[in-house]
């Protein structure tokens, strides 16, 4: 019964001959559009080598280095190709940072070598390990935790799984059909569904079953040939800040708090002042266009100015473009919330929406006043969405927590559909940012807005 998940040394194997292809391929494209004599160079050569180190972290911070018998080539290569966009798109900016940009073919050369490659390194080991065959799990669990797992292996884009059925050693009439229908025993009968079932992956939620009972059995598949994985179920935790240990040889999961630090908080407050201004200074001949603009089409102000709630609780004074007639606060009372699971209100083809306001929203130009609140120190490039106040009062409690951070332009719901996303995903979003925060997340949330804003994703 062959393993579902590659041993360690293979993917280590694909770490390395990724760096070997990442730096092969800078001194190639190097050669080829610069000559041999620019090879070791400051310019662009070593705009390549750091390009190329940060692509190698980026790789491993985004888990490009699964390895599975069942992976899927084309979701790894895609996860490549985006990945090789962002690290582009810094490089663009560090050389223009240090006045020294590079050739555009060189740059371009150099993108497309990386993608190509990178993406035939993918698809040789996936032809090497993948036998057309999913990878067969049984699923240990109480009904929701179950339910959770298999949701989760189905929605894998790079490993193909199949959910052969749940074992749980209580069932009650309450539960869904899929569970019914796929309910295969109680977990002491594991060692013989396994066998039946030729299944080579076991999936063990947290609390399915002690450890007393746990060891032997996790000892007894291992003798079949079953692979054994525990979910904790830390859905909301960040996997940087999950650590496994051990005391007295007892393994343990520990789970770090996300840094905040002086330190942290300091080069947040630097990166939201340094971005925000040089976007002020860049953006301003759009700025003021978007104003005449609404001040043509109507009349009456072109900024809109309302109360929102910041960090602990602090109310501050939000500036974005106006997109909405003048008295549209009061005739909202007449409009029905499309997103009626909690107190934010969002109503699809909103009347009160001005031809210009469309496009300002369409294009997210309304929101680039908010630059002045960021420099103002009452939000941060990227946090929770502002809500106003009278949204916030009528938000359950748990809301509340959000307001640990700085509330911010963009953030985990701009880049995961905006508008599109209900009160409750809403808050989902926002509670795992507060909870996982991190100056690296940061960056990744900064890099998915801007193909966010430009598809529109969720913008109205």
């Amino acid at each position: 019964m062959s393993s579902p998940t590659a041993p360690t040394p293979q993917r280590a194997t694909l770490a390395v001959i990724d760096a070997g292809v990442v730096f092969a391929g800078v001194v190639a494209v190097t050669i080829a559009t610069e000559g041999f004599e620019a090879v070791g160079g400051a310019h662009p050569f070593s705009l390549g080598v750091i390009g190329g180190g940060c692509l190698l972290l980026a790789l491993w911070w985004r888990n490009a280095y699964v390895v599975t018998r069942s992976i899927k080539w084309v979701a790894s290569s895609s996860l490549i190709a985006s990945t090789v966009g962002y690290v582009l798109l810094f490089m663009v900016g560090l050389s223009w940072w240090t006045e020294t940009p590079p050739a555009r073919s060189w740059l371009a050369v150099l993108g497309v070598t990386w993608i190509f490659s990178l993406g035939f390194i993918r698809w040789f080991v996936s032809r090497r390990l993948d036998d057309g065959r999913p990878i067969r799990v049984i699923v240990a669990g109480n009904t929701g935790d179950a339910l959770a797992v298999r949701l989760a292996l189905r929605a894998d884009a790079r490993t193909d799984y199949t959910v052969q059925g749940f074992v749980m050693d209580s069932l009650d009439d309450s539960v869904p059909n899929v569970v019914t229908q796929l309910a295969l025993g109680s977990t002491s009968h594991l060692p013989h569904l396994v066998k039946k079932n030729d299944t080579e992956l076991v999936v063990v939620c947290l609390g399915a079953m002690d450890a007393e009972r746990f060891a032997p059995l996790v000892r007894e598949l291992n003798v079949l040939g079953v692979d054994v994985a525990l979910s904790t179920g830390l859905s909301q935790v960040a996997l940087r800040r999950v650590n496994l240990g051990h005391v007295s040889g007892r393994p343990m999961v520990r789970i770090t708090p996300a840094p905040k630090t002086m330190w942290h908080l300091w080069f947040k407050r630097v990166l939201d002042v340094a971005i925000s201004a040089t976007a002020l200074v860049v953006l301003t001949p759009v700025m003021l266009l978007s104003w005449l603009a609404i001040r043509l089409s109507g009349g009456g102000a072109a900024i809109f100015k309302q109360q929102r709630v910041g960090l602990e609780g602090e109310h501050f004074t939000i500036f974005k473009f106006r997109t909405m007639v003048a008295d549209a606060e009061k005739l909202q009372i007449d409009l029905t919330n499309d997103h009626g699971d909690g107190p934010v209100f969002k109503m699809d083809g909103d009347p009160r929406i001005t031809k210009i306001g469309g496009l300002l929203r369409k294009t997210s130009l309304d929101e680039l006043p908010q630059l002045i609140n960021i420099l103002r120190g009452d939000m941060s490039l990227v946090g929770p969405r502002p809500l106003p106040v009278h949204e916030v009062e009528a938000a359950p409690v748990s809301f509340l927590d959000r307001q640990a951070v700085k509330p911010g332009l963009t953030g985990q719901w701009q880049v995961s559909g905006r508008s599109d996303t209900g009160f409750k995903e809403l808050d989902e979003l926002d509670r795992w940012y507060v909870d996982n925060w991190s100056i690296g997340q940061d960056f990744e949330i900064l890099a998915r807005t801007l193909p966010a804003v430009l598809l529109a994703r969720g913008a109205r």
